[in-house]
């Protein structure tokens, strides 16, 4: 039983220290963190706040976070605001390139009148969630030529 329980210990203690060494943990921003969004058309100057549909996102995660879903969520902007943010699209279904998870998501319509659109990537070996967050946005319907 002593045994089973130092085995235990061990198993968490190793666990939460991989978690502590994740760069994602200290913002998906981070470089060595290497989630990166791309989203077709993209956001672009002079209109670099303009999320165009239809759109189709990309994300790449890399595989060593082991992702699960990513979800699109779209709230409003400004402070305290966290709870008003709602599931706007999400995929389970990645295809793996080398040691990269790709996710697609389709965007046909844009999220109402929310101005603020929030990635959040799933992992069983990570604590909580990683959330990259896109704001402010504007969302405009393209024009069929």
């Amino acid at each position: 039983m002593r045994l089973f329980c130092g085995l235990m210990l061990l198993l968490v203690c190793t666990a939460n220290a991989w978690a502590q060494r994740e760069p994602c943990l200290y913002g998906a921003e981070s470089p060595d963190c290497g989630i990166k969004i791309t989203m077709s058309p993209p956001l672009k100057p002079p209109d670099g706040n303009i999320f165009w549909v239809p759109n189709q996102i990309t994300i790449d995660v890399p595989m060593r976070l082991h992702p699960t879903k990513v979800q699109l969520e779209s709230g409003p902007t400004g402070t305290e605001v966290a709870d008003a943010f709602k599931l706007f699209a999400e995929t389970s279904r990645y295809k793996k390139v080398g040691n990269i998870a790709h996710f697609q998501l389709e965007i046909k319509n844009c999220p109402g009148v929310d101005n603020a659109l929030d990635f959040v990537i799933f992992s069983p070996k990570l604590p909580s969630p990683i959330v990259v967050n896109y704001q402010p946005l504007e969302c405009r319907q393209q024009e069929n030529k």
